[in-house]
């Protein structure tokens, strides 16, 4: 009886070990993972940002671990903005704590230097972030019906869907790959000398090769891009689609800023049925004149032959060009 009343227990004995075993894991590493926010809280305050918090609730147990962080609010050292939410929640991943993912529960503040605001808000917004021995493998962000409202100005942002992934290039030291998928975009106003397109563009993709990326971080006081400009940042598209109005196409180019920071690079875009899209240019309210006929007399001659072409967009000089032709002056990008 003894022995047998031993082999009964043994299973009892190892299964409470386990259990009391997680219980300890489970609230050490969310005691760890609320160490590292309140550090990295004290980290961005040393070096001149602001973010704080008022508490955090831990949720989750015994599977799940959440974090509740009620009133955040984040200002940066440089870059003239800041945000602030009622809540975010942070997802630590049990089995693999350096993945972790970041839900936003509320609408999003987005308060610029000119004290104008844009709310932010969707039905699901998420962001995730994987590293690998503290490196980065992998950052993401999903969200659907996101909207970005300005009080101060007419109309808003909308896109139904959109996702985004950045990691390193493999085949590259410093070089990032960013995939972008957003579909259902509805524009808050017409894009000037693009008016005759509309405000909805069904979709906007793009492969995208970050040159010099961690440059990015080295932001310096009123011009964030700067240093990676002059670390010869650039953008290389291996793919941009487009589906807006009369334009429809898939092209490849590469772009950055000039010293006026303004857009620099160029693109080229195959268009199997141009003359629609050099019609929508042509009936444009801020096309000149000059621009306006020989438009026109590109968008008749491709309505007539049926011919495809290859679209040359450039951005050069503070003037974006398309086939040659100036659209429009384009400013400074900040």
């Amino acid at each position: 009886m003894k022995m047998r009343s031993l082999w009964l227990w043994i299973p009892w004995t190892l299964f409470i070990a386990a259990a009391l075993g997680w219980v300890v894991y489970w609230h050490s590493l969310a005691g760890e993972a609320e160490k590292r926010i309140a550090a990295w809280a004290a980290q961005q305050s040393a070096a001149g940002a602001r973010a704080t918090y008022t508490r955090i609730v831990r949720h989750g147990f015994p599977v799940l671990l959440r974090l509740e962080i009620q009133d955040f609010f984040y200002a940066p050292a440089r870059g003239g903005w800041r945000a602030d939410t009622s809540r975010v929640d942070l997802h630590v991943q049990v089995l693999n704590p350096e993945h972790v993912i970041f839900e936003a529960k509320a609408p999003i503040a987005i308060a610029r230097a000119d004290n104008n605001v844009t709310n932010l808000s969707a039905d699901a917004l998420i962001a995730s972030l994987r590293t690998e021995r503290g490196a980065l493998a992998v950052a993401g962000i999903e969200a659907d019906n996101l909207v970005l409202d300005d009080p101060s100005a007419d109309g808003v942002l909308s896109v139904r869907k959109i996702v985004a992934n950045l990691r390193p290039n493999p085949r590259a030291t410093g070089e990032y790959q960013l995939a972008f998928d957003a579909t259902a975009l509805t524009l808050p106003r017409p894009v000037r000398s693009f008016e005759a397109f509309g405000i909805e563009a069904a979709s906007l993709r793009a492969a995208i090769m970050i040159e010099h990326g961690p440059e990015l971080l080295n932001a310096a006081p009123h011009d964030p891009l700067g240093p990676w400009r002059e670390a010869g940042g650039q953008l290389r598209f291996d793919a941009l689609t487009l589906n807006w109005g009369p334009l429809n196409a898939t092209g490849r180019g590469q772009g950055g800023l000039d010293a006026e920071r303004r857009l620099q690079g160029a693109l080229e875009l195959p268009i199997e049925r141009p003359g629609p899209l050099f019609s929508a240019l042509a009936n444009g309210p801020r096309v000149d004149e000059n621009a306006r006929r020989a438009l026109a007399l590109l968008a008749a001659a491709y309505s007539v032959s049926g011919d495809d072409i290859t679209l040359d967009v450039e951005a050069r000089g503070g003037v974006l060009r398309l086939e040659g032709l100036s659209v429009r002056p384009l400013p400074p990008v900040y």
